[in-house]
């Protein structure tokens, strides 16, 4: 029964965003008709057509996300996974189907039939390791109820697309050595930097309007052109953009920015756990801590992205400018530059804030910045790699000392505020002993009990406690225990851990009626480190 009301939500939401799709396809082909510019309308209503799958891709996932979590309620964790990947499955056919249609009509692109099979074999693939990545502290967080792996999320969905972007890059495109001698532009560039070695490699569009140039590899680095470039572009616009992807090359970037998205990753952690430690020392209210929470991973998130962005722009500014310092002419560049953005209908300007997260300038400011050098008034539009890096680092120091200082060394205010609530902590170790009157040395377990009643003492074991690795979501994993902890609270039944020092194993165990009232759950989980800090107090136990 579960199943037939997930499969008609799917097919409710799969029925519901081609239908969206389709009014959207039809108002951007009319529109396109009715306009005088065509190009200028094509790369207006592109960009449309790419935020509309963004935002209504969105809102279906969310809306089903929320359906099938509210039909599955808190169980069912497979379906959940094996419902959204199906769904995002069927969106990429709609959203593949669509976008070749309205191509089709606003470029006139007739694409071959082995580009839209090998578009359906690669995005596919792209799409699974995608969903594989981003999927996974979603699932965490499903299954080990600790809301800090919804952290992770920005970094599994960064590290997701860069996947999808590469896996599409290297496999879409049939791939060949392009050979230089035929071209002799390409080879009086090649050896005025002194990279006749390095190959040249043509990525064969099949019908795509797909014009761009790209510097890659990280130890060996080569030169990547598409076909519809190659043949579109005058000798010495490609000759400009080929210095622009040499830039790259000689300046390290590939290297520089892979070192820089590494940092904001390490600024990011920090930010969140930092400030979320600071949060959780001086914020009492529960409902002021979830806030702070939200908007902490909201900033968190932001800064993140526009970070990494930012860290690629820099590297486009840089390259621009090595354009002009090699004696390229500044006005075949621009039109250069022009060509590229009119060949693949991108239009020349954005808004500051859509800027911000893009990986390139826009072209009026890529013109402008290349105006203001070739006039020495050349002011930085962006820092230079070494010094963004310095003070990423910088930050990530200060914020990770709040973490340590806040999160670890200090208890903080949940802390004081659950210790000040518990009245005592029943320590129980289970001692072999011989049995008496046994002659066969059989053993019984003693049973050896300590009270800690001390509010330092009960604050460092619930700090150990709640540092736990939870794995499971029940306690169902049988595993041999020497100690029991028994938390008592004021006015309430005792919290009741079993722990295996050997082991690390730590199980929480919870009452009938508080699983059902309270939503309560039992775990089983890893704290290696709990039996140093509760082992102290049989120290002088003899067996």
């Amino acid at each position: 029964m579960v199943w037939i009301r997930i499969l008609g939500l799917d097919l409710a939401c799969i029925a519901l965003y081609i239908i969206i799709m389709h009014i959207i396809k039809n108002y951007i082909i009319l529109s396109f008709q009715n306009s005088k510019n065509k190009e200028e309308a094509a790369a207006k209503l592109n960009t449309f057509f790419i935020w509309s799958i963004f935002v209504v891709s969105t809102a279906i996932g969310a809306l089903a996300g929320f359906s099938v979590a509210a039909i599955l309620k808190v169980k069912g964790l497979r379906e959940f996974t094996l419902f959204m990947i199906l769904l995002a499955f069927e969106i990429y056919v709609v959203i593949m189907f669509f976008t070749n249609k309205i191509h089709e009509k606003i470029f006139d692109q007739k694409l071959k039939s082995l580009f839209v099979i090998r578009q359906f074999v690669v995005v596919s693939l792209g799409l699974i390791v995608m969903l594989f990545i981003v999927l996974i502290p979603i699932l965490a967080n499903l299954k080990t109820d600790d809301y800090k792996y919804t952290y992770l999320l920005p970094i599994s969905i960064f590290i997701g697309f860069y996947l999808f972007w590469l896996i599409f890059l290297n496999l879409q495109y049939p791939k060949k050595e392009l050979k230089i001698d035929e071209y002799p532009f390409i080879k009086e560039v090649l050896k005025k930097f002194n990279f006749e070695d390095i190959k040249v490699i043509l990525l064969e569009t099949m019908g795509q309007k797909f014009a761009n140039l790209f510097a890659a590899g990280v130890f060996k680095p080569q030169l990547l052109i598409t076909s519809y470039a190659l043949e579109n572009l005058k000798e010495d616009q490609l000759a400009a953009i080929m210095v622009h992807e040499i830039g790259h090359i000689k300046r390290n970037h590939v290297r520089k920015i892979l070192l820089g998205w590494i940092i904001a990753v390490f600024y990011y952690l920090a930010f969140v756990f930092g400030l979320e430690s600071l949060t959780s020392y001086f914020v009492k209210s529960n409902v002021s801590f979830v806030l702070f929470i939200l908007a902490i991973l909201l900033v968190g998130t932001t800064q993140f992205f526009m970070l990494v962005s930012y860290i690629s722009r820099i590297a486009e500014i840089e390259a621009d400018i090595f354009v002009l310092k090699s004696g390229v002419d500044k006005e075949i560049y621009e039109n250069a530059l022009k060509s590229i953005y009119a060949l693949n209908y991108i239009k020349s300007d954005v808004s500051k804030p859509l800027e911000k997260i893009q990986s390139h300038p826009s072209l009026k400011k890529r013109i402008q910045i290349l105006t203001d050098a070739e006039k020495t008034q050349y002011k930085e539009y962006y820092l230079p790699f070494k010094k963004v890096y310095s003070m990423l680092l910088a930050a990530i120091v200060v914020l990770f000392s709040s973490y340590i200082t806040f999160g670890i060394l200090l208890p903080n205010n949940n802390l004081i505020k659950d210790s000040a609530n518990i009245e005592k902590i029943k320590l129980i170790k289970y001692v072999p002993a011989p049995s008496e009157g046994s002659g066969n040395g059989n053993k019984v377990n003693l049973r050896v009990e300590k009270n800690i009643t001390d509010i330092k003492e009960i604050q460092s074991i619930l700090r150990c406690i709640s540092k736990t690795k939870t794995k499971s979501d029940f306690a169902n994993t049988l595993f041999k225990r020497d100690y029991e902890i028994e938390i008592y609270k004021k006015s309430s039944q005792p919290t009741i851990y079993s722990f295996s020092s050997s082991s690390g194993v730590i199980m929480k165990y919870v009452l009938a009626e508080n699983f059902v009232k309270e939503g309560s759950r039992p775990w089983v989980g890893v704290n290696k480190g709990l039996g140093k800090v509760i082992s102290k107090y049989f120290n002088n136990i003899e067996n």
